[in-house]
């Protein structure tokens, strides 16, 4: 399929999602995926250990960060890439790939560098859906120097400017000259956006 995509001129993005698994209730019911093989280093753990800290907004958090699950995360980037000759990946809640296995924030995340360092990635598209369920935003401030953001805020913006909202112009000019009010700072410019209307999950 990428292949006769390629052919006819299309690039092939694979939305990962590397911040949970696909059970939401994992403290419940069988054991799926990770749980069984090394429950604490696979997942974010409350500071009691015995349920899942949730950052995803479903039930569990993957513990990105562990030398282990970063391994994990490489290799499956590679062999997306080598294998399937995907062009890129856009990343599901990438901003819990910033937290530690306590759930903090770290400013220099090492799987974030692990990714844009890794010479097989490279002039890989690194796309971030740049925050988390938990309220972590990082529009305009992810880490690193090759990673592309969705712009939320240009999603909200630009829709709610056509749906005729008050007090919208300035913002929808903000957002149509490259947003200024996120990338006007020397460590973001405005070619890290992406900027989109709508997605598959049609979230406003």
């Amino acid at each position: 399929m990428v292949k006769a995509l390629h052919r006819a001129g299309l690039e092939v993005i694979l939305d990962v999602v590397f911040n949970h698994n696909p059970r939401k209730a994992i403290n419940r019911g069988p054991t799926l995926c990770f749980r069984g093989l090394d429950n604490p280093t696979y997942y974010i753990l409350e500071p009691d250990r015995s349920r899942y800290a949730n950052y995803s907004g479903t039930g569990n958090t993957l513990n990105a960060n562990h030398p282990v699950v970063r391994r994990m995360i490489l290799d499956s980037l590679r062999y997306w890439l080598d294998v399937m000759h995907v062009d890129g990946f856009r990343f599901d809640l990438a901003s819990i790939l910033d937290r530690d296995e306590w759930g903090t924030v770290m400013p220099n995340p090492p799987v974030l560098w692990d990714i844009e360092s890794d010479p097989v990635l490279a002039g890989t598209k690194l796309i971030a859906e740049a925050w988390d369920a938990a309220g972590l935003y990082q529009v305009g401030s992810f880490v690193g120097d090759s990673w592309k953001e969705w712009n939320g805020r240009f999603r909200d913006d630009v829709r709610s400017f056509f749906r005729g909202e008050e007090g919208m112009v300035d913002r929808f000019v903000d957002r149509l000259i490259g947003s200024p009010s996120l990338y006007g700072h020397k460590q973001r410019e405005p070619e890290a956006s992406v900027n989109f209307v709508t997605c598959h999950d049609g979230s406003r």
